[in-house]
């Protein structure tokens, strides 16, 4: 595979390795890369402002910024308590700095994400299901995806077409998927269910925003953002150490608003419609 190209351990998987590996029959195949793994979002986000402050960040939670002003030497931060200066100002808000600067709303798609999480299954099922403890997402058009977390409750996601009783009619339509397609009638009710908002790009690649001297955006990381912003840190820090942002390896330009964008912004939840109606008349769904 091109990944194998790449120096990775990339692997392509037949039908009898994929149904080993997921305890799912139907696939015809797959690809793992064995440097992945599944971890706790949460637990992985408090584990990196614990780093950030023993190496003498300071992290204020609670604290919204409700504007970025433009100063003589900077830029002032302001928020309900208080303000803050900077010579240089990174907004990563992704899908929820709506405020702090009105062009950057215009240049993405915003979609509203759902995740849940069964009750623990019993030892039986999850002996069977994903033995080797992998992620697993497929190439439906309306994207399945499943892992365990480390109580062993069965996590998945999915997404609305319409907005409207969405947080609860969403979270069941995807627990009732999960039991349908590996095959578990008995599947444990839902137990917890969670939303957030994603940014995506018409290119579906991350983008740095020039915002004005000292002033960027670091954002869409189009639904990967466990992964994308992890390396999208390591490149932000070093803007932040001095490097010039046009030397960093990810495209860096002025806000490029979406023509129609009041329109458009709707487009990845109408086109969820049209993507499931295809798998289904390809005996996907």
């Amino acid at each position: 595979t091109e990944w194998a190209q790449r120096g990775r351990p990339a692997a392509t998987l037949d039908r009898q390795e994929i149904e080993t590996r997921t305890g799912v029959p139907g696939y015809v195949g797959g690809w793992m890369d064995r440097s992945g793994g599944v971890l706790n979002p949460v637990a992985y986000a408090r584990g990196l402002a614990d780093a950030a402050e023993k190496a003498g960040a300071k992290i204020f939670e609670q604290t919204r910024v409700t504007s970025v002003d433009r100063t003589a030497d900077g830029w002032m931060l302001k928020t309900p308590s208080g303000s803050v200066r900077a010579g240089k100002v990174l907004i990563a808000t992704n899908a929820y700095g709506r405020s702090l600067n009105p062009s950057l709303q215009r240049t993405y798609f915003p979609l509203k994400v759902f995740q849940i999480a069964t009750a623990p299954l019993p030892r039986e099922v999850r002996n069977r299901l994903l033995p080797g403890g992998q992620g697993v997402g497929d190439t439906r058009r309306n994207l399945f995806t499943f892992r365990f977390d480390a109580e062993n409750r069965l996590i998945s996601g999915g997404m609305h077409i319409l907005g409207a009783g969405a947080d609860t009619r969403v979270p069941q339509t995807i627990w009732r998927r999960l039991g349908r397609h590996l095959g578990l009638p008995d599947l444990p009710p839902l137990a917890y269910s969670w939303s957030g908002m994603a940014a995506v790009e018409p290119d579906f690649l991350p983008h740095l925003i020039d915002l004005g001297p000292g002033l960027i955006a670091g954002r869409a990381c189009n639904g990967r953002g466990i992964a994308m912003t992890t390396a999208m840190g390591k490149v932000l820090a070093d803007w932040a150490a001095g490097s010039d942002a046009r030397d960093l390896p990810l495209p860096f330009a002025p806000p490029a608003p979406i023509p129609f964008h009041a329109v458009l912004r709707h487009a990845p939840n109408m086109l969820l419609g049209w993507s499931m109606l295809r798998d289904r008349l390809d005996g996907t769904s």
